[in-house]
């Protein structure tokens, strides 16, 4: 059966080679009457093709046919169903045939709604498989393993959550989305026929709903699972779905200024290309290995860079051909439409476009700093402050446009009009300044942006009670609207008001934090797949509220995380604030000396004990995989003794060793003072210590019984809830744009 499936990547790839090329045929003057059944045929033929490779490729999973180097690299026997199904995309070669199978069958949708205008849009749709097929082969999932193995290597615990399982698949419904507009732009282009906008809205309206919700679902999983108290780190393969989602966004505001004023016709052209070469990009930044060294999202380098460079060439050459031969053919806005008026929609929206546009480049250009500085001999990326300081003064002005254009009209607004449309806004405005001002002043423009955010969400609002009256479609842009003033709000509240302070917590002792009273229980240490998962039960307190939460940390002995640890914190979700609770390591009881302190510290912080003042500097990689086989990490310390001349001192943390020599060094002064390296979480940058120092008044006496201790972080989360309900407004408000504009693309369909 393996054989066989490798045959039907190969006729897959056939197949739609034949369409494209009979698609391409019929493009032409000359019409050949059998040639359209041809082309559609073996295009019903490429996907019931795509479809039975990837049901194989599902039996081979559920069937633990491990003989299947993919199956064996990304699955287990142990695991639940729903993570063997999420297997098949956990992988670069996996995720390659949910792509295909994704974009074929949206490629029958759009062959059979489109509208006088198959043949071109089928052809250039189908290059974007043509691609993905070539992939395919060039790194199937049905490649034998060199050595059968009796079990696979699991899935990465990280990827065992509910929110992984259905966030891979709608980022790729997404991305293959949004290669139909291109599909439909650059059709128009090669036949000179430029009324595309009503066929082309609800599907650009599908891929930002899609891909939107796929990043959503990805921030959602990141601050459920991963213990950082965050849901976006700019991290360089994050912002790799952002791209082509902020120039769909920007693609989406030109066409409906295209629709209503036939303005941007030529901008949005542009648009719809760059989308979709930023699909393709993204594609390469993460999966070409560039990313490696940079993200831990990324993925290594299976021998496929070159084959991606030549596609984003392809298309690049295309789109450029098409614009650059056609754009003095594009038709213009009439007399009516050429003046814009400051205070107008169509400014409104020209505005959006451009800051849209300017937010995907500045991000661009910072997640491809590790490929840009390729060319010196220190290649790096920026850091996440370059993010936020360029895109903040943008947020600025999106939040008070966001107030703004819903009120606007086509053409000249008096300013009266308009100031008594935003009543609302202003008021919610000025609550939100008053509150804002209360928890103290975080800085002009995080100030201007939660007050520009409010005073959204009071005009949205209004709007839509307004226009419910009327209909439901026609609140679409207010509740997305809406929905993004209420992440803005969130992303101010839950980034500057958030609290955080880490104790440790000795089992059986009450410790207040913040206004909480959390009590470590007894752990529960239990054998959980390919590992140890340690559950450390903490009853928090707070008034009459009463629980108990159980953050864990599991440790992998074997597997795809082998020697790894993953820390899963609890979360007490409240209808302002959200406590999180993030577990950094458990230390059993143990028998201890007298005079040990346990000590966190941070990456570039400092701290004081006794006589000490100890920095740490940097994680030193430099022997990270010693000659027999064991990992180890080092740290590296500046030490001060009674404010003398600091010290480099290197303690060096052994996996899987807590008692190796090298773990504990020797301070400076004038007793017997020693630092041991306990514990390190390179998620958050933080290393633990035992100090102990040995005094004359000590050195008689006797060893104490230390009860078990769990380090952890607390946090609040101020607007947690507002983000997630923003969220859920600026989804539910994609879906109504589809189903308003859906019937006008296909009322003329065959």
């Amino acid at each position: 059966m393996i054989p066989l499936a490798q045959f039907i990547l190969w006729l897959q790839f056939a197949a739609i080679l034949v369409s494209t090329l009979f698609y391409y045929i019929l493009t032409g003057k000359k019409q050949y009457a059998n040639f359209q059944a041809i082309a559609r045929g073996t295009y019903y033929g490429f996907t019931g093709l795509t479809t039975v490779a990837s049901v194989l490729l599902m039996y081979f999973f559920l069937s633990h046919n491990f003989k299947l180097e993919y199956v064996a690299q990304y699955s287990s026997s142990d695991l639940p169903l729903q993570y063997l199904i999420s297997s098949f995309w956990a992988g670069q070669e996996g995720s390659f045939l949910l792509w295909v199978l994704i974009s074929a069958w949206l490629g029958i949708f759009l062959m059979k709604t489109s509208v006088n205008n198959e043949n071109h849009v089928m052809t250039l749709y189908n290059l974007q498989n043509l691609f993905l097929a070539i992939l395919l082969i060039k790194q199937s999932p049905f490649r034998l393993a060199i050595h059968q193995l009796p079990d696979g290597f699991g899935l990465n615990m990280l990827l065992q959550d509910p929110w992984m399982v259905i966030h891979p698949p709608i980022v790729f419904i997404g991305y293959a989305a949004y290669a139909i507009p291109f599909a439909q732009a650059m059709s128009s282009l090669w036949r000179r026929d430029f009324d595309w906008i009503k066929q082309g809205l609800p599907w650009v309206s599908f891929a930002f709903l899609t891909l939107g919700a796929g990043i959503i679902i990805g921030g959602v999983w990141s601050y459920k699972v991963l213990g950082w108290g965050g849901y976006w780190g700019w991290d360089p393969v994050e912002n790799a779905s952002l791209l082509p989602w902020l120039a769909g966004t920007a693609l989406l505001h030109g066409m409906l200024l295209q629709n209503g004023r036939k303005q941007l016709a030529k901008t949005n052209y542009f648009l719809a290309a760059l989308a979709f070469v930023l699909v393709i990009y993204s594609t390469f930044l993460t999966r070409s290995g560039v990313l490696a060294d940079f993200s831990v999202h990324s993925f290594t380098d299976l021998g496929i860079t070159g084959l991606l460079v030549l596609f984003i060439g392809l298309f690049l050459v295309i789109s450029v051909f098409l614009i650059i031969t056609r754009i003095r053919q594009i038709p213009g806005p009439g007399k009516e439409s050429k003046e814009i008026p400051l205070l107008s929609l169509e400014f409104g929206l020209i505005a959006a476009v451009i800051l849209l546009c300017l937010s995907a480049i500045l991000t661009g250009l910072g997640t491809s700093a590790p490929l840009i500085t390729r060319v010196t001999d220190n290649p790096s990326k920026v850091s996440t402050d370059f993010y936020v300081n360029v895109n903040l003064p943008i947020a600025v002005i999106i939040g008070l446009l966001l107030g703004i254009i819903p009120v606007l009209k086509w053409g000249r607004n008096e300013s009266k009009q308009i100031i008594a449309r935003i009543i609302a806004g202003l008021v919610t405005a000025t609550i939100v300044a008053a509150l804002t001002f209360m928890a103290g002043f975080p800085g002009v423009l995080t100030f201007l942006m939660i007050v520009f955010a409010a005073f959204a969400v009071g005009v949205n609002l209004e709007l839509i009670i307004r226009l419910l009256r009327k209909s439901l479609v026609n609140t679409t842009a207010a509740i997305a609207h809406f929905g993004l003033g209420l992440m803005f709000v969130a992303f101010v509240a839950s980034t500057v008001y958030d609290q955080s302070q880490r104790v440790s917590l000795p089992q059986g002792e009450t410790v207040s934090v913040m206004g909480y009273k959390l009590t470590f229980q007894q752990a529960e240490i239990r054998d959980h797949g390919k590992g140890t998962k340690y559950v450390m039960p903490v009853k928090i307190e707070k008034g009459s509220m009463s629980v108990i939460g159980n953050p864990d940390i599991y440790v992998e002995a074997k597997g795809r995380g082998e020697n790894q640890q993953f820390h899963h914190p609890y979360i007490i979700r409240g209808w302002w604030s959200d406590l999180y609770v993030s577990p950094e390591v458990y230390d059993p009881a143990k028998t201890e000396a007298n005079g040990m302190k346990h000590l966190s510290v941070k990456k570039g912080e400092t701290i004081s004990v006794e006589d000490y003042s100890i920095t740490f500097l940097e994680y030193d990689l430099s022997n990270m995989n010693n000659a027999n086989g064991k990992i180890s990490v080092g740290a590296d310390l500046q030490v001060s003794y009674k404010g003398q001349q600091p010290v480099a001192l290197k303690p060096v943390y052994v996996i899987n060793e807590p008692d190796a020599p090298q773990s504990r060094i020797k301070l400076p002064g004038e007793g017997e003072a020693f630092l041991t390296i306990t514990a390190m979480n390179a998620s958050d940058k933080t290393i633990n210590l035992h100090f102990t120092e040995t005094t004359p008044q000590q050195s008689g006496g006797e060893a104490e019984i230390k009860p078990a201790v769990m380090y952890a972080e607390v946090s609040t989360k101020p607007g947690m809830l507002l983000l997630w309900v923003g969220v859920t407004l600026l989804l539910v408000g994609g879906a109504l744009s589809i189903y308003r504009r859906w019937p006008k693309a296909t009322k003329n369909s065959p």
